[in-house]
């Protein structure tokens, strides 16, 4: 993203924000000379954009002298013209009017559905991780985290091994571990034990089969670890297995498992007879068991606080009540054995209408039940695996994604390769992004940034009309103390600290599919440690290199990982306003979330109340002022979208009792964020206007943060994320700077204008 703007950076700012690494250079120009052209080209666009403004009376007219030139100033400005449609009235639709030139200037292309802001930023971190993980080896040592992580990537990018092993391992590795398969005649019926195979899916093959369960956060007790239960078993979103407009999915995936048993049945090197027929015995048999599961899925509800006491049921109750079809004690018992799990063990059961459901849909499967539980295992098994398998495999895989993204390539192995050290070794690749691309003046500003926006939010917690005095106390109270954690954790610099997290993992150079079973075994150890031993502050829950934030309830803090922290969002070296804009509104969305309905479960120690805090005065009051975005939401649609298939244009509308906490913590974000902008100037200064731009300081800000809200997707995938609730950013832009006032006067925008409603929504 910032490889455009590169040449606006001096010699000096090579280390400040995480820059990339690729340098455009101008053929004959010197640096100097090329600020000099282009100090005279913006004073001349000034001079035009003076003429115009004054023409058309719009927004407020800049003064040549008051305009900041330095290297930031034009990296920032020559951004945000490139991404405006200065064609579109801002009072109309201000996010066209802010974002209209960012599809242009971010097209998508055959590997591309989506391209934001944030995820732009993403891939940037990733080419610099790309760099790191293909560099030699600094640490070499055996124990080091370094060694661990850059071996394991060599191994999964390695092809040629994989194309010479084909799919053995998968067929000589974990099915004679599972009882064998249907399909190859090495399974029998009478002989195959549903639970030892279920109990080797789960536990050896890390493979989610008719549910899955996890170690988490304890919503009581944020210092305990507990053992969660949810739906889960089936290829894609549940959705897509019951509706005839998305047929062709159903179709694909079919295809994909067609694909997959062919190849195994091939690699196998056996002569299996009627395998055609088998093979469309397992498709059906595995596809059946996925549509029964999404049927459960559609008409059950989740658990209404599982996590309180009286929703907890110890492992031997739960197995009994379900009739021990499933022995649930035996599954979690062995595999949580170091933890001290044992029958007496309480869970959560998050979806506990489902599993029971489920567990009746298993026991009356009839006289065909091992054969179907068997494909339908192995199944779930080479889905899991079919990425670390030879080309053939992948491609598969790759077929049924493309049709399901509606683009004609495929992440590719060093997309895979970086996304599962992502996953599995994200504490390691964290360090090493850090210690190459992040400097800690970065770290250190955004905090005057934070303190002022709390600042903000205190006030305007005084000045708020739906919570008590008594409520506002509190709240005020769990602000002020929340724990900010900006950047990365300080163990990411010490290596020994790094390489004892690591200390169980074997990682070969040339054996990619024996370090992904090793791989299950340290992630099952980590699980056991972290159900023993409780939580650990000192670890994130987000990366170093991600690309957003995130107020966590349970711990009462905010994180702000060091990926976040550079241009466009954020550069220590901007203007103020932009700063504000953007990082400044996130902050303060992001600490709304603590104070807010959701976040009033949670105390200032982090302790977890499903009544929470809030009085009940405050809780009516609040439902009256939720709404207001309600209704305001409700009378807003996505789209409409191109599907293939649909001779219509499918629109989606907004659910807007599911999305008003959301909105409404987006536009207190906002507005917060101005307020602390205003207190900033007042005990600083008023910062010189943006160069080029035609754009007042206040104007500006609103401009940052909604150019941190651009984004360009194809309707495919637009549809998707519709269905499943999200919100499209150009619909909650324009919905937070209606309810903001401090908008309509900075662009001047006449009431019931489309951007200045007449009835604005309470904020924070």
């Amino acid at each position: 993203m910032t490889e455009e703007y590169k040449q606006f950076d001096s010699a000096k700012t090579d280390k400040i924000p995480i820059v990339p690494g690729l340098v455009k250079h101008i053929s004959g120009l010197k640096f100097t000379e090329l600020i000099s052209i282009i100090v005279i080209f913006v004073v001349s666009l000034v001079c035009v954009v003076f003429v115009i403004l004054f023409t058309t009376g719009k927004p407020t007219v800049v003064v040549e002298e008051n305009v900041c030139v330095t290297a930031a100033c034009l990296k920032s400005a020559s951004y945000v013209v490139g991404n405006m449609n200065k064609s579109v009235d801002p009072c109309k639709n201000f996010y066209k009017y802010a974002c209209g030139g960012f599809p242009n200037n971010n097209r998508l292309d055959s590997e591309t559905y989506s391209k934001t802001v944030y995820s732009k930023l993403y891939y940037e971190n990733e080419e610099k991780l790309k760099n790191i993980l293909e560099s030699p080896v600094v640490n070499g040592n055996d124990h080091s985290a370094e060694r661990k992580l850059k071996d394991m990537f060599a191994s999964c990018t390695n092809s040629y091994l994989k194309e010479r092993a084909k799919g053995y391992p998968f067929l000589k590795k974990i099915l004679p571990n599972t009882g064998g398969w249907y399909v190859l005649g090495t399974w029998n019926s009478s002989t195959w034990n549903m639970q030892n195979a279920l109990e080797k899916v789960h536990m050896d093959y890390w493979t989610n089969a008719l549910f899955r369960f996890r170690v988490a956060t304890d919503w009581n007790d944020w210092k305990k670890r507990v053992i969660e239960a949810y739906y889960s078993g089936m290829t894609m979103y549940w959705w897509y297995y019951l509706h005839n407009e998305d047929e062709k999915y159903t179709q694909d995936l079919k295809k994909f498992m067609r694909t997959v048993g062919t190849l195994l049945v091939r690699d196998s090197n056996m002569t299996i007879e009627n395998s055609t027929q088998k093979i469309e015995t397992f498709v059906n048999d595995a596809y059946g068991m996925e549509l029964k599961l999404a049927n459960l899925t559609a008409y059950t509800y989740p658990t209404y606080d599982p996590h309180a006491d009286e929703k907890r049921i110890s492992l031997r109750d739960f197995t009994a009540q379900t009739g021990n079809v499933i022995d649930f004690t035996s599954l979690l018992t062995n595999m949580f054995r170091e933890a001290g799990v044992n029958a007496n063990t309480k869970v959560i059961i998050m979806e506990d209408d489902w599993l029971r459901q489920m567990v009746d849909m298993v026991k009356n499967l009839g006289p065909d039940k091992n054969r179907m539980l068997n494909n339908y295992f192995t199944w779930r098994m080479a889905q899991r695996y079919v990425q670390q398998l030879s080309w053939e495999y992948v491609h598969a895989n790759r077929e049924f994604y493309v049709d399901r993204y509606g683009i004609p390539q495929f992440l590719g192995t060093w997309y895979y390769c970086f996304y599962n050290m992502d996953m599995n070794m994200g504490d390691a690749l964290s360090s090493l992004y850090v210690k190459d691309h992040f400097a800690d003046r970065n770290k250190q500003k955004v905090h005057e940034i934070l303190d002022y926006v709390k600042k903000a939010l205190s006030d305007g917690i005084v000045q708020n009309v739906f919570m008590d005095r008594a409520t506002k106390d509190l709240a005020k109270e769990k602000i002020m103390t929340s724990l900010d954690k900006m950047g990365y954790p300080d163990f990411m610099m010490n290596d020994d600290q790094l390489a004892s997290i690591y200390q169980s993992l074997k990682i070969s150079r040339t054996d990619y599919f024996e370090n992904e079973l090793n791989l299950n075994k340290f992630k099952l150890k980590d699980w056991n440690n972290r159900l023993r031993v409780g939580e650990d502050r000192s670890r994130w829950v987000l990366h170093t290199y991600d690309t957003y934030m995130e107020y966590y309830g349970p711990w009462h803090e905010l994180i702000v990982p060091a990926g976040l922290l550079q241009f466009p969002v954020y550069d220590y070296s901007l203007p103020h306003y932009t700063n504000f804009g953007s990082m400044g509104s996130l902050l303060g969305h992001y600490l709304v979330h603590a104070i807010d309905r959701y976040g009033s479960v949670y105390d200032s120690k982090g302790d977890y109340n499903v009544q929470g805090w809030w009085s009940n005065k405050t809780k009516l009051s609040y439902n009256t002022t939720t709404n207001c975005f309600i209704d305001y939401f409700n009378n807003k649609t996505m789209g409409p979208f191109a599907i293939a298939g649909q001779f219509s244009l499918q629109p989606v509308p907004v659910n807007g009792r599911r999305y008003a906490r959301e909105g409404m913590a987006i536009a207190s974000g906002v507005k917060l964020a101005f307020k602390a902008y205003q207190k900033w100037t007042a005990a600083n200064t008023i910062e010189k206007l943006s160069p080029g731009t035609g754009l007042s300081n206040e104007q500006m800000f609103f401009v940052s943060y909604a150019q941190s809200e651009c984004f360009n997707r194809n309707d495919r995938y637009a549809y998707s994320r519709a269905i499943r609730g999200s919100v499209s950013e150009d619909i909650a832009t324009n919905s937070a700077m209606s309810h903001v006032r401090e908008f309509s006067q900075a662009f001047r925008c006449q009431v019931n204008s489309p951007m200045n409603p007449a009835k604005k929504c309470n904020l924070y």
